[in-house]
């Protein structure tokens, strides 16, 4: 039995190196594994014939016997190896590489929980949401200061611009007028500039008056509107024009509601200042709605300029009058030109107490004009 064994075991060895190269490992490990069984079966076959009470004699026989079978299995085994060729060899190695990282894969998936397999095979960890959101955060934080950064180091360039811009225009403006006080220019570009400069949003809108007799009318209309352009000269628009001139006798309600709507509409669409001619010439209950546009706290638009005009009746203004005296002056005729016992009392008209309220609001900064030889009609400098 054992040499039938044995020959079994070679002509699987011959069989396997016959086969296919593609089963040449698995045709190992069934020889070998083949080996291994015959060998087992043997020994226990010498069990069985020793508990049947042979001869120690025949026992040691059979064992020697075995052990030589044995060596000569391996001998086989050995050989059948060797008569590989080289190229049958490499593949086989080949093949016991690619599948060592598979069973290495296979073991430690099956040792790996659910959820930490899920993690593997999606390649996220747990806390991917909570960084995805603190990425966000990090983002928008950053975001925002940037754009406080642009806003900060941007906004008073553009003050500046503003500013430069306007004092290079009223420097031109004074060049040109030279026949006007030096307190005219001093407290206009102060009063001005303070303005322009002040922080945004701005406090309240900039009212300035200006004020003439007769023979400096055409010298009033010039600089009022040449001062409002230069206000908004860098935004390279011009200042609104409203003209007072021959309304008096005109619908006060119409007045007022055509008033509202050039004011309104131009600083809505990117105009800052306003020049209104003849202020004394509007129906009295119109001159109420520079309540909404002149108000200290509550002005429609605070980062405007508006520039009224006062013709007094007088023919020439006296220069050695004061500030204080000038202002005194142009309140006293407004009081005359809009109350007066003609003028109905009710909320639609003018009264003494409307019009006080109307003068502290406009009355900001009242400044006189001088006549320019200089000047000729309709034309400005």
């Amino acid at each position: 039995m054992s040499e039938l064994e044995a020959n079994s075991v070679q002509q699987k060895v011959i069989f396997s190196e016959e086969g296919d190269t593609e089963d040449d490992q698995d045709s190992s490990d069934s020889a070998v594994s083949t080996v291994k069984v015959r060998s087992g079966d043997s020994v226990s076959s010498g069990d069985q014939t020793s508990g049947s009470g042979q001869h120690p004699e025949s026992f040691g026989q059979s064992s020697q016997s075995r052990d030589f079978i044995g060596l000569d299995k391996q001998h086989t085994v050995l050989i059948s190896e060797y008569q590989k060729t080289p190229r049958e060899r490499v593949e086989q190695a080949t093949k016991l590489r690619m599948r060592m990282p598979n069973d290495g894969i296979q073991k430690s998936v099956g040792n790996q929980s659910p959820s930490t397999f899920s993690q593997h095979m999606t390649g996220q960890p747990k806390n991917a949401p909570f960084l995805k959101k603190w990425w966000l955060i990090v983002a928008g934080l950053l975001v925002l200061a940037v754009g406080s950064w642009w806003w900060y180091t941007r906004a008073p360039g553009v003050e500046t611009t503003a500013v430069q811009e306007f004092q290079n225009q009223m420097k031109q403006l004074k060049n040109k007028y030279q026949g006007q006080d030096e307190k005219l220019w001093k407290r206009s570009q102060t009063f001005l500039e303070k303005h322009l400069n002040s922080s945004q949003p701005r406090p309240q809108p900039a009212i300035l008056l200006l004020t003439a007799a007769r023979d400096a009318e055409e010298a009033l209309k010039c600089l009022s509107e040449q001062i409002a352009d230069a206000y908004s000269s860098y935004r390279s628009v011009r200042a609104i024009r409203i003209d007072g001139t021959g309304r008096a006798t005109q619908d006060s309600d119409a007045v007022k509601l055509e008033v509202d709507q050039e004011l309104n509409n131009g600083f809505l669409n990117g105009q800052n200042a306003a020049v209104v001619h003849r202020f004394e010439s509007l129906p009295a209950g119109s001159t109420l709605i520079f309540y909404k546009y002149c108000d200290h706290e509550n002005a429609a638009f605070k980062d405007v300029a508006l520039v009224l005009t006062v013709l007094l009746e007088e023919e020439t203004l006296e220069t050695n009058l004061g500030l204080k005296e000038i202002e005194e002056k142009v309140r006293d005729f407004l009081k005359v030109k809009f109350t007066n016992s003609n003028t109905p009392t009710s909320y639609k008209h003018m009264d003494p107490d409307k019009l006080s309220g109307l003068w502290s609001r406009i009355s900001h900064l009242v400044l006189p004009v001088q006549p320019e030889s200089a000047l000729k009609r309709g034309i400005c400098l």
